[in-house]
């Protein structure tokens, strides 16, 4: 108990579980439990049962899995990690302790927001320059315009302002980045993950620009060498900043290329990073689960008005 506690003071918490456990977690949250709320979907019946006979696109009905598989996917990590290691919540940041500071901390961090915004502007302009082609929708912004329904708008707004904000906080900055921090070179890892996920992402649009010419090759592969700036950014922080700079660099990257749609990657990077640093200098998710929560009510907000 009293090391737990001086790791804590001095920002390394303890990291019980391990790589495997990990991945076992990761398994259930995000293939499992969707899978299994997809198929409980499908086989009641309620695609017509909701919207009748019509012919409705599947990304609506996804709203309807994710919010079901989403009290799942939070307590699977705090539940695995306890059962195979002894976790205790509070090491993954799961602790009310400090609540009033940490809360302040989290809206202190909207600061950043306007920054990311900017950003995200900004990339979006650079890359529909030579045209839309360049700029993907979000799979929400496509929804946003085809007339959803008031209890579809409740569902993507509990999604996207609740449900995602505590998985991913959980995922990332409880469970991966204190993982990461306990080498200085596991942030690698997870920043040849980000590229291998990237490549995975872009393999159908890089190998159909091919015979285009590599002009049109170069166009599709352009997230890759973003992912590929990152590695530098990374030895710069393993190098100065130790193993908790490295793993922030790691996480946040792995976590922005997990949003797959260009150029969004880019602006969620910096957001990730300040999510991180909220993270490690809190030792709690309070903070970065609000900031997150706030910031994707935000977008909600915008894309309500467009919808409407």
């Amino acid at each position: 108990m009293q090391d737990d506690r001086a790791n804590v003071n001095l920002g390394k918490p303890s990291v019980p579980w391990s790589g495997a456990e990990i991945g076992l977690a990761a398994f259930l949250a995000l293939v499992f439990w969707p899978g299994l709320m997809a198929e409980l979907v499908n086989g009641i019946g309620f695609e017509r049962w909701y919207y009748g006979e019509a012919v409705v696109d599947k990304r609506r009905l996804l709203l309807w899995v994710n919010a079901l598989a989403a009290p799942f996917q939070v307590l699977t990590y705090p539940l695995v990690f306890a059962a195979l290691c002894g976790a205790r919540p509070e090491q993954l940041g799961l602790t009310t302790r400090q609540l009033g500071r940490n809360l302040l901390a989290g809206l202190g961090g909207m600061l950043l927001v306007p920054d990311v915004f900017a950003l995200f502007w900004l990339v979006r302009r650079c890359c529909g320059a030579s045209g839309e082609e360049g700029v993907e929708k979000h799979a929400l912004e496509m929804l946003a315009g085809q007339g959803l329904s008031l209890s579809e708008w409740i569902l993507l707004y509990f999604t996207a302002t609740i449900a995602a904000p505590l998985h991913e906080e959980l995922a990332f900055r409880g469970v991966l980045q204190p993982w990461l921090a306990k080498g200085r070179w596991r942030g690698l890892l997870a920043l040849l993950g980000a590229l291998a996920l990237t490549l995975w992402y872009r393999r159908a649009q890089i190998h159909g620009a091919y015979p285009e010419g590599w002009g049109n090759v170069f166009e599709a592969a352009v997230p890759l060498f973003f992912v590929l700036t990152l590695f530098p950014l990374y030895l710069l922080a393993a190098g100065f900043g130790g193993e908790q700079a490295a793993a922030l660099v790691g996480a946040s990257a792995l976590f922005a290329c997990l949003h797959s749609t260009w150029p969004t990657p880019i602006p969620l990077f910096l957001l990730a990073l300040g999510l991180g640093l909220l993270a490690q200098r809190t030792q709690s998710l309070v903070a970065p689960v609000l900031l997150h929560g706030l910031f994707n009510a935000i977008s909600c907000i915008q894309l309500s008005l467009d919808g409407f």
